[in-house]
């Protein structure tokens, strides 16, 4: 039953209404709970949907690998946080080197996911002619879709928006980078970098929607920020001028904020990019924390070692083991 269902979906593009509808449920965080900013928001779906979406997002994968810049690593087969990591530290060391400027600025979209328009996303999916059969199965999706907020132990009224990605959709992630992929395009066309990789210039580096954006020099620091704000904008985006960072690797540069396109950008001396540290000094900052962590992971095995009582007489023996996982 369920299979032909998700048939019946794909070949006409018709929801079943509970399959187009998300609850809404609030956890606190820290704060005043009197403030609406110090709950979070989790969307709920049901979980026939899921097995449909996951079908979905099975044919819409390839179809957006097409399209994907090689500066994204989000969420693809064979990438992760490493290259950019990797990529950004031997940029830093060659320009640290040569004692050229290096300028990175992290941009943060504010509520990204939360305000792709849907009307554009569907252009721009037509735009990368992707399968006509999946956009309008998407497009049905998003037409039907609506939502209800769990409160006291009651669902309240439903409701339709015509903007942001549903939240605990599996298409989601994909459909954001589609979405942002078109935003990128259209704001570097006409931008031309000066920073190279393996001598192949790059602006950016990006990860879903953390974006790095590199620079050789200041006005072209000013200019990259300039066309992402006026390409976001056309789209509904906003950057946000308060989470939005710049680093920059030169010994002449003592900034504290930089007024580029209006806002007052703040700039800093590390930065926490991809989980990684990264400083203005180099990697020093990263590798102490790291020896700092392991320290303190293994100040929390002391009492193992110390143990009298596990004595090291075989090949099951609890401290051999465990030496055996944290070092071998």
């Amino acid at each position: 039953m369920l299979l032909f269902i998700c048939n019946k979906i794909l070949q006409t593009g018709v929801w079943p209404k509970s399959w187009t509808q998300s609850i809404f449920i609030t956890l606190p965080k820290k704060g005043s709970l009197k403030l609406c900013q110090n709950y979070r928001t989790i969307g709920l779906i049901s979980h026939p949907n899921k097995i449909m979406l996951k079908a979905i997002l099975n044919r819409l994968k390839p179809e957006a690998e097409k399209i994907m810049a090689d500066e994204q690593a989000g969420f693809r087969p064979g990438r992760s946080t490493l290259e950019h990591i990797c990529n950004i530290r031997i940029l830093m060391e060659k320009y640290l080197q040569y004692q050229q400027e290096l300028h990175n600025v992290f941009m943060d979209f504010k509520k990204a996911f939360d305000r792709v328009w849907h009307e554009a996303l569907r252009s721009t999916m037509r735009k990368y002619n992707i399968n006509s059969n999946l956009i309008s199965v998407i497009e049905n999706m998003y037409n039907k879709a609506t939502r209800a907020v769990f409160c006291n132990n009651k669902i309240r009224d439903w409701f339709r928006t015509t903007v942001g990605v549903r939240q605990g959709c599996l298409l989601s992630q994909t459909l954001f980078k589609i979405f942002l992929e078109r935003i990128l395009t259209d704001a570097l066309e006409d931008h031309f970098g000066t920073v190279s990789i393996g001598g192949k210039p790059i602006t950016n580096l990006r990860f879903a929607d953390d974006i790095d954006g590199l620079a050789g020099n200041e006005c072209e620091l000013a200019n990259l920020v300039k066309q992402v704000d006026k390409a976001s904008s056309n789209f509904g985006m906003e950057t946000s001028a308060e989470k939005t960072k710049i680093m920059t690797y030169s010994k002449e540069s003592s900034k504290k904020e930089r007024k580029i396109n209006g806002q007052i950008l703040e700039c800093v001396t590390k930065f926490n990019n991809l989980g990684s540290i990264i400083s203005d000094e180099g990697s020093k900052p990263e590798i102490l924390s790291r020896i700092a962590q392991t320290t303190a992971a293994l100040t929390k095995l002391k009492p193992i070692w110390n143990n009298k009582n596990m004595v090291v007489n075989s090949n099951s023996n609890s401290k051999i083991r465990l030496l055996c996982s944290l070092v071998v």
